[in-house]
């Protein structure tokens, strides 16, 4: 049969959708461009894996809180689908480094990637920062094996970032938030939520000379910032708004 015209397909928090469900949009929606699953939790790799080969046009993927979901769907994410723009996995099953550097050698134009809770690392970043440079949007929240050394290499590449959550990240200092606040500066949005002792009214004041766009910063169990950090960036963003 000839392939419907669905372009974008939502069914989050629809429980009973399965693998069984996903041959069938496979069959008929090749054309597909957007899929959300999030909390599909019976979903897995074998339905990610011919949603995939079937439909080289996705460009939107969300598999937030898919346990099922693994590398190993994201790896034919990779090889199938090089229009991948945005991406979603926070709280899906385990992702590591090796889906996300073939991710994104693969998929040059992504430009929105949630990595929310996933195993990955530095290496993750580099590849991040030689092949998706127009990165715009990107959450790294408890990433807890992610460095400064990375965070440093993902800003110098990525300097359109308008969107960065760092929250939970518990290798991450003062150091690598002056850094990204000065390369770029276009961030809108960013989240330090549970950086408990490493983020300082230092990081404060880089973000404060630097990032006059900024509109959302996440404060939460900052346990050095005083204040003070927090009215420099409120004199210098004049339209942010502080979550604390």
């Amino acid at each position: 049969p000839a392939p419907t015209c669905l372009r974008d397909i939502d069914l989050e928090g629809y429980a009973e959708i399965t693998d069984v469900s996903l041959y069938a949009l496979a069959q008929g929606c090749s054309l597909l461009e957007g899929l959300n699953l999030w909390v599909c939790s019976q979903v897995s790799d074998a339905g990610i894996q011919t949603i995939a080969a079937a439909c080289p046009n996705l460009r939107s993927l969300d598999v937030r809180l898919c346990s099922k979901v693994s590398g190993v769907a994201i790896m034919a994410i990779a090889k199938h689908c090089p229009q991948m723009r945005a991406l979603y996995l926070e709280r899906s099953g385990r992702i590591t480094d090796t889906a996300i550097v073939a991710l994104a050698h693969n998929c040059p134009h992504l430009h929105t990637l949630d990595l929310g809770w996933c195993d990955v690392s530095d290496a993750t970043l580099a590849a991040l920062a030689e092949h998706c440079r127009g990165l715009t949007c990107l959450n790294l929240g408890y990433c807890d094996a992610v460095t400064d050394t990375g965070l440093h290499m993902l800003s110098r590449g990525c300097r359109g970032l308008a969107s960065l959550d760092i929250g939970g990240c518990s290798r991450l200092s003062d150091a690598s938030l002056a850094f990204v606040a000065e390369v770029c500066p276009h961030l809108q949005s960013l989240d330090l939520g549970g950086c408990k002792l490493l983020i300082t009214d230092a990081g404060l004041r880089a973000v404060a000379r630097h990032c006059s766009a900024l509109r959302s910063i996440n404060l939460r169990f900052c346990e050095q910032v005083t204040d003070a950090g927090v009215q420099a960036v409120q004199a210098a963003c004049v339209n942010v708004q502080v979550r604390r």
